[in-house]
């Protein structure tokens, strides 16, 4: 029964990690056009973490068969301590270099999990262009042949940064919509040339006319610049600098050790889990609050407390 519940509880690890892997890799890379809700990705997500948790399942109860072989086999004093069992290191799977693959396999992989979402964030862009790319996000260039309550708006200074107005915009194919409080550069006339991003499928839905570049939001290809490879650099430099060196310092055995400990394998999955609901509003696009609810995740918040786990993590391994 013991070896069954070991090999489950490794089976379950190397799953967990694959599924994860799969799941962050893509869901960092997603392009900015990419509809909502991420079915597949959301999927993968729970698979992952009930892997997790039948992992710390299978680890606490290969400590109950333990604690019970023990008992059968002396009775002696039922009142003495038990410890955890110590596991060293064996020459097979468990040998040094193994463990130490599977830890680095873990640092490496949480940079991306903190940074994911930043690109979850970027790739949402709000309720506004939120239905619009789910409706069937068009780019066009439209011409202003009208426009309405066109407002200065000026920083602290009083320098204007945009104008906000009503343009009724006109198609290179005749149809003509109007886009409610569109922003532009310059004071907006007619004849001028825009770019506008529009659901031909629901014309109820408002089209966008803002001063930054709109074709991103209908680009589903994948992507790994702007701020989530600045996030992704930053972040990889913290865990390199607080979680890597820990793992180093530790010996083998410790670091097996502590993998094989439920207490302290049970804050993965809880972790986890609360992560995940944390920014799952970002998977499916709805959520108390909307995806606003979780921009401390984005800006940060996320990487926290996984540091603050693998830290924590690392420190007990090395003073085991």
């Amino acid at each position: 029964m013991g070896n069954v519940l070991v090999w489950v509880a490794r089976v379950s690890a190397v799953g967990a990690w694959a599924v994860l892997s799969v799941a962050i890799g893509w869901g960092f890379g997603l392009g900015t056009g990419t509809r909502q809700p991420l079915t597949a990705l959301d999927t993968l997500a729970r698979i992952g973490i009930a892997l997790l948790w039948l992992r710390v399942a299978a680890l606490w109860a290969a400590k109950a068969v333990r604690m019970w072989s023990r008992r059968g086999r002396s009775r002696v004093s039922l009142s003495k301590d038990i410890r955890p069992l110590r596991l060293r290191v064996p020459s097979t799977l468990d040998a040094a270099p193994w463990v130490r693959v599977r830890v680095a396999a873990v640092v490496l992989l949480l940079p991306f999990a903190a940074a994911l979402p930043a690109a979850l964030s970027a790739m949402d862009g709000g309720a506004d262009v939120r239905a619009i790319k789910n409706a069937g996000a068009v780019l066009s260039t439209a011409t202003v042949v009208g426009v309405t309550d066109a407002e200065a708006v000026e920083d602290p200074d009083g320098m204007v940064t945009h104008y906000d107005s009503d343009l009724e915009l006109a198609l290179p194919d005749g149809v003509r919509i109007t886009a409610r409080g569109a922003d532009t550069t310059g004071e907006p006339r007619t004849d001028d040339r825009v770019q506008v991003l529009w659901a031909p499928s629901a014309p109820r839905l408002n089209p966008m006319v803002r001063t930054s570049d709109l074709s991103p939001y209908v680009d589903t290809g994948t992507t790994i610049g702007g701020m989530r490879l600045f996030l992704l650099l930053f972040f990889g430099l913290f865990f390199a600098c607080f979680v890597a060196p820990l793992s180093v310092a530790a010996e083998a055995d410790q670091l097996h050790s502590l993998a094989w400990r439920p207490l302290a394998q049970t804050t993965v999955p809880v972790l986890a889990t609360f992560l995940f609901l944390w920014i799952r509003p970002l998977l499916t696009g709805v959520g108390l609050g909307g995806p606003e609810s979780v921009l401390p995740a984005v800006y940060g918040g996320f990487a926290i407390p996984l540091l603050f786990l693998y830290i924590g993590l690392g420190l007990r391994a090395l003073f085991d």
